[in-house]
């Protein structure tokens, strides 16, 4: 889409965005004659709207209500068998701690959610519900679930295991990945939600920050079940915003959703892993909804030069239409267990061609030490005076080893001599 379009759409989405539905169709059959313009723009209204029903300010985790829960939850309370040992992140409405199971002495990852989330009868009967599920998949991939429990002061939580490790979001504060650690990690996410698409689970809320690396180097599907329930991670700005960037389009829109949502959004991971970038960005919400729903991502990118066969796997699970994106995670698994041998082959190139650069400038360093340089400079002034050191200092800095530099260096004997002055050079010991 051209800047102008775009800028059309934005100038229109603002100006009707507050009004009602009647007074939105009135001033846009004023101000807007292209019919498929005026599409877009409801389009987005629309997305906006549902956006706004399934991120509830009043669970803001900022707010007064919310934050209440906050101060009781110190290192050594006691939630149920459960004693805090310190906070490890906030989101999903509520907050995880590390903490203790004092009945089996083991670390476990304890979500507590806000009472004013918890006591809601739907959530409860949802949360437990959907706890069954998760704790029947047993699968390596996804976060092990061992309990859930009411609060004393109506909250509830829900203790899973404690990995130690980082988050891919973590990981990607670095930079892109390589893409055999792309395969790799993609591989195991897809294997957790097949297992799970295959009791009809489906997570819903694919995101960086859902995602742990442990230190073992097993991949685990975080937040399922409470991603189901939610949507969204309930906090402020920046992760409210980031959400956004890997919801698919039914999901924006409010519509059904089916497996292909968790599709749509394991191809936004797989793009940001290779290119160390979002693949929708911007400062505004209506910006980053527009993108989702009518843009494409960005193929121009060398790594999808280098590896052409991820820009078609994307294609395929990023298709605007559900219906016809790839429909299973076994199909992801077939496509990235072809690219893999290829992404390993690149890797082994890289590893040959890093190895080489170490190996020459090893080889400089063993050869141009000071010593060598010394006793050149002292074999070198019997041919051409006390300019020796000044050359050999010159041509040092930009020589790769020793016969490039004795080869620059005879440049400055007389023609009938450098064979021999050369031989000499070259028999100086280190």
């Amino acid at each position: 889409m051209d800047v102008s379009r775009w800028n059309q759409i934005q100038e229109l989405f603002e100006a009707i965005a507050d009004l009602s539905t009647e007074e939105q169709r009135a001033y846009l059959d004023i101000h807007c004659q292209d019919n498929e313009l005026k599409k877009e723009v409801l389009q987005l209204v629309q997305a906006d709207e549902h956006v706004d029903d399934i991120l509830p300010k009043q669970y803001d985790i900022a707010s007064a209500e919310a934050t209440l829960v906050l101060p009781k939850m110190h290192p050594g309370v006691m939630v149920g068998p459960y004693k805090i040992i310190r906070k490890i992140g906030e989101g999903g409405m509520g907050w995880v701690y590390k903490a203790e199971d004092t009945r089996l002495e083991r670390y476990v990852a304890l979500k507590c959610l806000a009472p004013e989330v918890a006591t809601d009868e739907r959530v409860r009967f949802r949360l437990m519900q959907e706890a069954k599920a998760i704790s029947r998949l047993d699968h390596p991939n996804v976060c092990v679930i061992h309990d859930v429990g009411a609060m004393s002061d109506g909250g509830m939580y829900i203790a899973m295991q404690y990995y130690s490790g980082e988050t891919l979001e973590n990981a990607l504060t670095k930079g892109a990945l390589a893409p055999d650690q792309v395969v790799r990690i993609a591989k195991q996410i897809a294997y957790g939600l097949q297992a799970a698409h295959q009791r009809d689970i489906i997570h819903r809320d694919i995101k960086p920050a859902n995602i742990l690396l442990s230190e073992d180097g097993i991949v685990k599907i975080l937040d399922f079940g409470i991603a189901k329930l939610s949507g969204v991670d309930i906090t402020l700005g920046g992760a409210r915003m980031g959400t956004l960037r890997y919801m698919s389009p039914e999901q924006l829109q409010g519509r059904d959703m089916g497996l292909q949502t968790d599709v749509w959004s394991v191809a936004t991971l797989i793009y940001e892993m290779l290119t160390g970038r979002e693949m929708f960005d911007g400062e505004k919400s209506s910006t980053v909804l527009h993108a989702v729903m009518h843009e494409e991502p960005d193929y121009s990118l060398a790594v999808f030069q280098e590896y052409p066969l991820f820009k078609r796997l994307l294609t395929a699970m990023l298709h605007k239409k559900p219906e016809k994106r790839l429909d299973s995670m076994g199909k992801v698994l077939q496509w990235l267990t072809t690219i893999q041998p290829i992404a390993q082959a690149g890797a082994k190139n890289r590893a040959r061609q890093d190895q080489r650069i170490e190996n020459q400038e090893a080889v400089v360093k063993e050869e141009l030490t000071d010593l060598y340089l010394l006793r050149l400079a002292a074999a070198l002034t019997a041919h051409v005076g006390p300019a020796a050191p000044k050359l050999i200092q010159r041509y040092a800095s930009t020589s790769d080893n020793r016969e490039s530099l004795i080869n620059s260096l005879v440049g400055h004997i007389k023609p009938q001599y450098r064979q021999i002055v050369s031989q000499q050079l070259k028999e100086i010991a280190l």
